[in-house]
C-alpha cells in the first residue's frame, strides 16, 4: 500500500515500481484546477510514486515560491536516485480543451514511450503532440530529469502531459484511469525487458 507523506509545500506518495507522477506547484487556480488530486488518485490506484505541489504562485512571495520549488525538486531527485525511477510523468492543467503531450525533440523520452502514452490517451481524448515543445521556464521539471547513459539510451524518461480544463473537470475518472494504466504499462514494460 502506498504511503502518503505530507510536507509543508508538497505531498509525496511512496509507491512501488519505476514510475513517478508529478503535479508541480499550481501556476494558477484556473489552469491547474484538480491536477493535484488527479495525480494523487492515479498514483494511489497504480501504486506509483508521486510528488504533488501544494502552493499557488499567485498568493506567495518570491522567496516562498523558490523554497517550495526547491523542496519539490529534492523530493523528485530523491525518488529518482534512491528508488530507481525510470519514467517521470509530469502532469499539468491547461485552459483549452484536449490533451497535449510534450516531447522536446526527443531529448526527454524515446519515441516508443511517447507512442505508448499517445496510444493510450488517444482512445479517450483529442491529442496534440508537439516535438518542439519546451516549457518557458528555463529549469523546467520536464526537461531536467531526463537522463541518458554513455550509449545514448534513456535511463530516465520524462513526459509532460497537459490536460484541458474540460477533461480534468468532466472526464476526471478517465484521466485518472488512463494515467494509472500508463503507469502500469510502463512498469510492466520494465519487468518484461528484465525478464522477471
Amino acid at each position: 500500500m502506498p504511503v502518503k507523506i505530507i510536507h509543508p509545500d508538497h505531498v509525496e506518495i511512496v509507491g512501488i515500481g519505476r514510475v513517478l507522477l508529478i503535479a508541480p506547484h499550481v501556476a494558477s487556480p484556473d489552469a491547474d484546477l484538480y491536477t493535484g488530486s488527479i495525480v494523487e488518485e492515479a498514483a494511489l490506484t497504480s501504486r506509483s510514486y508521486a510528488v504533488i505541489g501544494k502552493v499557488s504562485k499567485e498568493f506567495l512571495d518570491l522567496n516562498k515560491i523558490q523554497s517550495a520549488k526547491s523542496e519539490l525538486r529534492k523530493g523528485i531527485e530523491t525518488f529518482i536516485a534512491e528508488d530507481g525511477i525510470r519514467y517521470v510523468l509530469d502532469i499539468h492543467g491547461k485552459k483549452d480543451p484536449g490533451v497535449d503531450i510534450g516531447t522536446a525533440l526527443g531529448q526527454m523520452s524515446s519515441d516508443s514511450t511517447m507512442e505508448l502514452v499517445r496510444a493510450r490517451l488517444v482512445k479517450d481524448f483529442a491529442i496534440t503532440m508537439d516535438k518542439e515543445f519546451v516549457k518557458p521556464e528555463p529549469r523546467s521539471i520536464v526537461t531536467s530529469y531526463s537522463q541518458k547513459d554513455e550509449k545514448g539510451d534513456f535511463v530516465v524518461e520524462t513526459i509532460q502531459i497537459d490536460f484541458g480544463h474540460e477533461e480534468r473537470q468532466f472526464q476526471r475518472e478517465k484521466v485518472i484511469s488512463d494515467l494509472s494504466e500508463i503507469a502500469d504499462i510502463l512498469n510492466g514494460r520494465l519487468m518484461a525487458s528484465r525478464g522477471d
